[in-house]
């Protein structure tokens, strides 16, 4: 019984894990679905992602199944799932090329300062903020609700979600250097 036990702890305590796992996996099928010119449904693979991350980070903080491999992985998914979509955005002359630049540029730049630092520099509210703007955006501009004009809104969400990478970058910098003043 005992057995028992431990083995459905352990599935339990994984799944926030197997979420974010498989939201790195829908990258694949809208990759495809791009290619195929089937953006109607990147836009549901899209929406199924955002409930998983929701679901992942509520049962790891809800249960307390935060791991180092979630932590690792819940952002990487977050910039996979995001950033890719940007890129055909851009490919279709939707976004400009130079703002995807940046904005892949400022993740590139965050992610090594977190592997420097010892806490792994958690993520600023206004990150998370940048992160759902920018997901707004994409869900928006790719609605297949054509009708309801979503894709200016979705502009206007993705430019609110660019000025906020722009804030915070400068923030996650301004948080570095004075870390490493302190630690002198």
């Amino acid at each position: 019984m005992k057995n028992i036990l431990l083995k459905n702890h352990f599935y339990f305590k994984n799944i926030p894990n197997f979420l974010t796992f498989g939201r790195i996996l829908l990258i694949f099928p809208i990759i495809y679905f791009f290619e195929v010119e089937k953006s109607n449904l990147v836009w549901y693979l899209l929406l199924f992602g955002g409930i998983t991350d929701y679901l992942d980070g509520f049962l790891a903080r809800k249960f307390k199944l935060a791991s180092k491999i979630g932590s690792i992985l819940d952002p990487l998914a977050d910039k996979i799932i995001i950033i890719i979509p940007l890129i055909w955005l851009c490919n279709q002359n939707i976004i400009p090329f130079w703002s995807i630049s940046l904005l892949t540029l400022r993740e590139f730049i965050i992610t090594a300062f977190r592997t420097l630092h010892n806490d792994g520099m958690p993520a600023l509210k206004i990150g998370k903020y940048k992160t759902l703007f920018l997901f707004l955006s994409l869900i928006l501009i790719l609605s297949p609700f054509k009708e309801l004009n979503t894709i200016y809104a979705g502009i206007i969400f993705y430019w609110i979600g660019f000025s906020l990478n722009i804030i915070s970058f400068t923030s996650y910098l301004l948080k570095s250097d004075a870390s490493e003043s302190g630690s002198k």
